[in-house]
């Protein structure tokens, strides 16, 4: 969840209205590049500074510099002292804190704001010691249409090996986690064009694909997901949002009131990044029961839902997963969510680089904090792994338990 680093201190205004906006890069930064201990020095700077951080009565400041200030003078512009103060950043133990690249940055920002950006619309992830495979991809993007699918292994791109290869970088995630390290595919502009080099089973040859970038956003994706499949007779929509980014909720209720509207029962995919808090109560609106406090136009379901969570569902969707499961609004199937909620903040870097920081606690209704813990499913699924060969077991379970649910509440009309 997104706080713009101008506005950080106002940390109790800001969630109460959602607000974020992104780092306005000074003109110097990337002259500045070679200035690596000018680098460290904003970073500590703003890390001590940071509400949160301030609370913190445990981290010997003194120590942390001593440490980690020559590793980052002897560290090379970029990349490297980037690694450097992500490494440091473990010391917080906390989440929506890690160091970024500004292209990185500028996606998520698109992101948050429901704007396209230049993208191959492909996550990969070190699901084995130096090794990446496909987690995740866009419907409808160019990575899908090359036929990208879940647990393939990325082998090799645009002509190197695919941890060594220019286009391949670090997603933005937060570094201090023990999950296998998430890297997406980096596209400057529409029209980029990258080659991969994938293999769909332990033992099989290499398959060559080429794709190339086009400027489209999570949101798109989620209209694009939006699709109806048929389990055992009975009609069940499918919607995947990719994050809470502004217009979720307005694409929920397009979605609902269009191409979903004849459906019997709903999944509703939740896995991936978070968002916006402001956005949660419109996406909560349509499976409500309504009262004189909501709006009578929004779109109502009351038909059976089912949600899908993974160990990267989190943020925003982790408040949206707890309110889902406190007003048992539908099961939750998948993965415990990634318990990384607190407030987040940007801040510009000499270099370039960005900080993300974590700014504020940022509790659920009854005050209970989601950080480090998370919201456990009502039905636990594990997400496909390497060589899944496309196989989604979460998403195949949600189905089958929506279909379930229909078969509970209204058994299909036999024909006359």
């Amino acid at each position: 969840m997104a706080i713009p680093w101008r506005s950080a201190w106002l940390v109790a205004a800001l969630w109460s209205s959602g607000g974020a906006a992104g780092v306005a890069l000074p003109a110097s930064a990337a002259a500045d590049a070679d200035g690596t201990l000018a680098t460290f020095d904003a970073c500590l700077r703003w890390l001590q500074n940071t509400p949160y951080v301030r609370t913190r009565d445990d981290l010997d400041w003194q120590a942390i510099e001593r440490e980690w200030r020559p590793l980052a003078d002897a560290a090379a512009p970029g990349a490297e002292v980037r690694d450097v103060l992500n490494e440091m950043l473990l010391e917080l133990d906390a989440s929506h804190a890690a160091v970024l690249d500004g292209a990185v940055y500028r996606t998520m920002m698109h992101e948050l704001n429901g704007q396209p950006s230049p993208t191959f619309g492909a996550l990969l992830e070190e699901s084995r010691p130096g090794r990446l495979f496909v987690r995740a991809v866009y419907e409808g993007g160019p990575a899908e249409r090359a036929d990208l699918r879940i647990g393939d292994e990325v082998v090799v791109v645009d002509g190197r090996a695919a941890l060594a290869s220019a286009t391949v970088v670090e997603a933005g995630y937060d570094p201090g986690t023990e999950k296998e390290r998430l890297f997406t595919l980096l596209a400057p502009a529409a029209g980029t064009r990258c080659s991969l080099a994938l293999r769909r089973a332990p033992e099989a040859r290499l398959a060559l694909r080429e794709f190339e970038a086009v400027a489209m956003s999570g949101l798109d994706a989620g209209r694009r997901s939006a699709r109806v499949v048929e389990v055992g007779g009975r009609r069940i929509g499918v919607f995947h949002l990719w994050m809470v980014a502004r217009g979720s909720a307005a694409l929920l209720r397009e979605v609902l009131a269009g191409p979903l509207a004849e459906c019997e029962a709903l999944v509703f995919d939740l896995r991936g990044r978070g968002g916006f808090a402001d956005e949660i109560p419109g996406l909560l609106a349509p499976f409500q029961q309504p009262d004189g406090r909501r709006s009578q136009r929004s779109v109502r379901w009351n038909r059976p839902v089912v949600f899908l969570t993974d160990d990267r569902t989190r943020s925003a969707k982790e408040i949206l997963s707890w309110h889902i499961r406190e007003e048992r609004l539908g099961p939750l199937v998948g993965e415990t969510t990634e318990g990384a909620v607190l407030g987040a903040g940007f801040f510009p870097l000499p270099g370039g680089l960005i900080l993300e920081a974590p700014v504020a606690e940022v509790p659920v209704a009854d005050g209970t904090s989601l950080e480090g813990v998370g919201v456990e499913p009502h039905i636990a699924v594990a997400r496909a792994g390497p060589f899944a060969a496309g196989d989604d077991p979460i998403l195949n379970r949600g189905l089958a338990e929506a279909a379930a649910l229909l078969r509970a509440v209204a058994p299909r009309r036999r024909p006359i």
